[in-house]
């Protein structure tokens, strides 16, 4: 059962999230060893409720639709599931907690925002692609508004207009191409969410629609690669090496859907995304 219960948890998604906030925490400069480790738990306790609770919510649609999930398949039952997601949302608070007041107050919003997402938002289009890519962006907002470290550096009194000078490029194209990604999922999984009821941008608005919509996003993306140069957060070896990876990626991903091979397009924009983290990180440290 435990093995299960990990399964639904989401285990890739946890560790995306522990790595972006370690990146965070890497471009301000600042390294709190403590409060990495509560707050990495923080996360990793946060998703795996969200994605259990939703998967109880969908128990009736996955008995039609994916029958081999654990909860219809019964490799466990609702009561586990349910006991599984409650205790995960009290732990993620309680890890907040232990660090500080303001990691506390952020898993606790946390928590709401994923409830009011498995509840209503999912159901709203576009606002759902939305709202997967704000939550792809939480562990930078921690980076963010967390308290830097007193001590001898050139962090000790750093305003909040500096932090997010460093931080806002990666939340920037983390909420951009997130917002493509599931774009292009949607797309991928058109015929099924229609046979299903299921109501998604893509149906809402068209497939020519939605595919433009997406590839406007990554273009727009890409004409934003020198804005954090041209701020002087980052210097121009950011431009070199994200204009290097991302323009053949996001060419990729446009060609890719034109031909509606979503899932291509939707697995090189993961890529993209990674190499834009790579880029800042490598930048940052040179």
């Amino acid at each position: 059962m435990l093995k299960t219960l990990l399964k639904m948890t989401r285990p890739i998604n946890i560790i995306i999230a522990i790595i972006t906030l370690v990146v965070g925490y890497f471009l301000i400069g600042d390294f709190p060893c403590f409060a990495l480790v509560m707050q990495s738990l923080g996360f990793a306790f946060a998703i795996g409720f969200g994605n259990i609770q939703n998967d109880v919510l969908d128990f009736e649609s996955d008995k039609r639709n994916r029958p081999d999930r654990p909860l219809p398949s019964g490799r466990i039952s609702m009561k586990a599931a349910k006991v599984a997601w409650i205790s995960m949302l009290v732990l993620s608070v309680v890890c907040g907690i232990v660090d500080n007041i303001i990691s506390g107050i952020f898993f606790a919003v946390l928590a709401l925002l994923l409830v009011a997402y498995n509840t209503k938002l999912k159901h709203i289009p576009l606002l759902k692609n939305m709202t997967v890519a704000f939550l792809c962006t939480t562990p930078l907002i921690l980076a963010l508004i967390y308290p830097a470290m007193p001590r001898e550096t050139d962090l000790e009194g750093m305003e909040m207009a500096m932090k997010l000078g460093f931080l806002y490029p990666a939340m920037m194209f983390a909420f951009l191409l997130t917002t493509a990604r599931e774009i292009y999922k949607d797309l991928e999984d058109e015929t099924g969410d229609l046979m299903a009821g299921i109501l998604t941008f893509p149906i809402a608005a068209g497939s020519p629609t939605a595919r433009r919509f997406a590839g406007v996003i990554i273009a727009f993306s890409w004409i934003l690669l020198p804005l954090p140069v041209v701020q002087g957060y980052y210097p121009v070896l950011f431009l070199i090496i994200g204009a290097a990876a991302l323009t053949p990626a996001f060419a990729y991903i446009l060609i890719q859907s034109k031909k509606q091979n979503y899932h291509k397009a939707q697995s090189m924009v993961k890529i993209a995304m990674f190499a834009g983290l790579i880029a800042l990180v490598i930048s940052k440290a040179v």
